[in-house]
């Protein structure tokens, strides 16, 4: 078979001028083109971005980056201006090798980007979601898991958040379809509801999205510890639902929709507690295109390692941040002092309602950690 080089365009339209508006695009439009066209990502060339000048919180060719494609030239420019063209968009030409000579590759254009090629419209597929999500909770979980379900195109998102200028922040950056005025709007059609709010409101959510859901739903929180979480899933799955704990082991000192990543779930371990039998498919799903790993746990297991890893440190971080904070404040601390302490910048509010829920794992972390630093005290002393 003879092999040749080709090209194939793409655009795309992006909902905001901010950053991950334009790397969630971007990133959507370069998977589409790959899957279409059956491509090995490993066999592409080079990669020329073009952006309308609206578009300036971003280079679309960091989305290249994140994809993986280390290697590859990249190219970006910025569009001149034109009276009347469509704003806010991403345009992209792909260079790939070994293609079998004579093979059309199939130019792809979403979303407002189809306008601009109106001959195309019937080659793309039609422009449906295989599953509807709601989304409750749009802090920095909550909002990123809409970012990275938006990536991979095959989720309606539905969301809503208790702090309206957040679903709206939200939505205008890409991470939402559609925001719902209530809790139960959000719920009354999904497929999947997500419960991505502080541990401590949990277990009432549950019952209240319970109450909400169409039977066989697939219900699924996020939270760190899975005191009374887990008797309230219990609960839901006895009224019909599917229901599934889950904890994402991902995230950062950021607080709220402002610290939202398309990326923040890539390779990271997502933890599922079934209530019932085998974790639904429709879970293992949702964890595979937010990027991340699916491994089941034992509740226990889950909230003793978690005391060990998250916990424990947070509390430490405050604590070390109030010790060292004066001499830090003089300029006589370095950036391992910066790295100790990063974890006391997170959210109280979030922090304290998941160490207070884990906090007899807590105590015997510590208590564990305190044998641990008097052994190696006293061989301080002994090595002198």
């Amino acid at each position: 078979m003879s092999l040749t080089v080709a090209a194939v365009r793409g655009a795309i339209s992006v909902p905001a001028n901010t950053v991950e508006a334009i790397r969630t695009a971007t990133s959507r439009l370069l998977a589409e083109l790959i899957e279409r066209n059956q491509l090995n990502p490993a066999h592409v060339v080079s990669a020329v971005f073009t952006a309308t000048p609206d578009l300036t919180a971003d280079f679309p060719a960091h989305s290249a980056r994140q994809l993986g494609w280390t290697d590859v030239p990249l190219l970006g420019a910025t569009e001149m201006s034109v009276p009347g063209a469509p704003k806010r968009i991403v345009r992209v030409l792909v260079t790939v090798r070994d293609v079998p000579r004579g093979e059309k590759l199939r130019p792809v254009y979403l979303d407002d980007a189809a306008k601009l090629r109106p001959d195309l419209a019937d080659l793309a597929p039609a422009a449906t979601h295989e599953h509807r999500v709601a989304i409750v909770g749009l802090g920095q979980i909550g909002g990123s898991i809409g970012l990275a379900l938006g990536t991979s195109g095959r989720w309606h998102r539905t969301g809503f958040d208790a702090r309206r200028r957040t679903a709206a922040s939200a939505l205008a950056n890409g991470a939402l379809d559609e925001v719902a005025a209530t809790l139960e709007d959000a719920c009354a059609k999904a497929d999947v509801v997500v419960l991505a709010t502080p541990v401590d409101s949990l277990p009432a959510l549950v019952a209240r999205a319970a109450a909400a859901c169409r039977p066989g739903t697939v219900l699924i929180d996020t939270g760190s510890t899975r005191r009374g979480i887990t008797e309230a899933l219990a609960a839901a799955a006895k009224r019909g639902l599917r229901a599934c704990g889950g904890h994402p082991i991902a995230g950062n000192e950021g607080r709220g929709f402002a610290s939202a990543r398309a990326t923040l779930f890539a390779n990271a371990t997502f933890a599922l507690f079934p209530v019932r039998g085998a974790a639904p498919k429709l879970a293992r799903t949702l964890v595979r295109d937010l990027g991340a790993r699916a491994q089941v746990l034992k509740p226990a297991a889950h909230d003793a390692a978690l005391a060990r890893t998250s916990h424990l440190p947070y509390v430490l971080a405050t604590a070390l941040a109030r010790v060292g904070g004066a001499a830090a404040k003089r300029r006589l601390a370095g950036p391992g002092f910066a790295s100790m302490t990063r974890l006391a910048a997170s959210d109280p509010r979030t922090a304290l309602a998941y160490v207070r829920a884990n906090r007899g794992n807590v105590e015997d972390a510590w208590r564990a950690l305190r044998r641990e630093v008097d052994r190696d005290v006293k061989r301080l002393r002994a090595a002198r």
